[in-house]
């Protein structure tokens, strides 16, 4: 396939489904790609039995009739909340978009926290126990596989160490190349905007909190939605839902118990045992290029953040990774060369959120792939071209 054993397994090991298997005729290429596009939240293959998921997806309340969409609101005035919650809600600013999404960008960076996530793709549920805390020395999170394969993951200062006792080993990379656990607002938010309406929505309990619902609908074909449920006390985002043009739910993550806590919780990962374990350092050493392959055409927002060549067995042949974003969704863009290609497979395939295309041209195997729409990674994959 033209790439290293240690770099295409480090591309497998956090897929959440067998891509061969699902993408029937897909070769393994792909399935390399897929899995390093993942978010780091996807833990290993085989982990999970398929269930009924009818009670996460059944009428989401951001695509409820306003009926029922009132009903709930009504509800959660009627319950109240405790002291805290009260005073939070009556803070003034807090029907504006910006104020909530402002702070649910700093919850994540200061609130101290653990409880149970429930995530939903692809008609698959799996539960990881989340932990949170704010020292000092800086923020760190574990997460810990509930159900499936025991695998547990510790992030701390852009690093991402990812451990599997029941194999004895420990692989290393780098966070920056890694989708955070919860979707996260760049920065400069407010430029996106220009590419997404964001309105308030109404409110709802999760995980036995009162929460906040805000939306984000895209403007054209070419990014998904998304629906946030933040909670009203901290801004802490307790449930997410990714949302297709035709705003039915592709994925889900949603809190069934979550404990705000005033320190930082005890972190039980004993990192003292992994020293005996074998370690695969998977940090992205690529060099960084630029000016030589460029996208000639992409969505509105979109610009390329990453472009780094890959290193190959083969030392005569090169092959490039280029990411373009508009600082919510992205598209990773692999340029590799035909002749290394076995089977190679040409056109559209999807799973789940997940799109691929893949093609030939300028005598190269061009793929992207990436959380979106199919018409957008068509577009990006099309209009890949070398620099002259």
């Amino acid at each position: 396939m033209g790439w290293p054993l240690i770099k295409l397994f480090s591309l497998l090991l956090l897929s959440l489904l067998t891509w061969q298997t699902a993408f029937a005729g897909l070769e393994e290429r792909r399935s390399e790609i897929t899995s390093a596009h993942l978010p780091a939240t996807s833990f290993e293959n085989e982990q999970i039995a398929e269930k009924n998921t009818d009670s996460l997806t059944s009428a989401p309340t951001d695509i409820q009739p306003r009926a029922v969409q009132s009903r709930t609101e009504q509800a959660v005035d009627a319950d109240g909340v405790d002291g805290p919650l009260a005073t939070s809600a009556q803070v003034i600013g807090t029907d504006s978009v910006d104020y909530w999404l402002d702070k649910m960008t700093d919850s994540m960076s200061q609130q101290n926290f653990q409880g149970t996530l429930i995530i939903l793709q692809d008609n698959r549920l799996r539960a990881v126990k989340v932990k949170q805390g704010i020292t000092d020395d800086g923020r760190w999170q574990t997460l810990e596989s509930l159900s499936g394969v025991n695998q547990k993951i510790i992030r701390s200062d852009n690093k991402v160490t990812t451990i599997f006792p029941t194999k004895q080993l420990v692989t290393i990379s780098n966070s920056t190349v890694k989708r955070p656990l919860h979707t996260a607002l760049p920065k400069n938010y407010r430029e996106l905007k220009k590419y997404y309406t964001m309105e308030m929505s109404g409110k709802d309990r999760i995980a036995n909190k009162a929460t906040q619902i805000v939306r984000m609908v895209p403007r054209d074909e070419y990014r998904y939605g998304y629906t946030f449920w933040l909670d009203r006390q901290s801004g802490l985002l307790l449930r997410c839902d990714l949302l297709d043009e035709n705003r039915q739910v592709l994925e889900q993550l949603m809190y069934s118990n979550i404990e705000l806590l005033p320190g930082a919780p005890q972190n039980t990962i004993d990192q003292g045992v992994l020293e005996s374990y074998r370690q695969i350092n998977l940090l992205d050493e690529g060099d960084v290029v630029s000016n030589l392959w460029r996208a000639k055409q992409l969505p509105a927002g979109f610009s390329l953040t990453q472009s780094v060549q890959i290193a190959t067995d083969n030392t005569d042949t090169k092959s490039y990774h280029l990411v373009f974003s508009d600082g919510m969704a992205s598209v990773s863009v692999f340029i590799e060369a035909y002749g290394e290609m076995k089977k190679p497979v040409m056109g559209l395939s999807s799973m789940g959120a997940v799109n691929a295309f893949s093609f030939y041209a300028n005598g190269a195997y061009i793929t992207a792939i990436g959380e979106v729409p199919a018409s957008t990674v068509r577009m990006i994959a099309q209009s890949i071209e070398p620099v002259q």
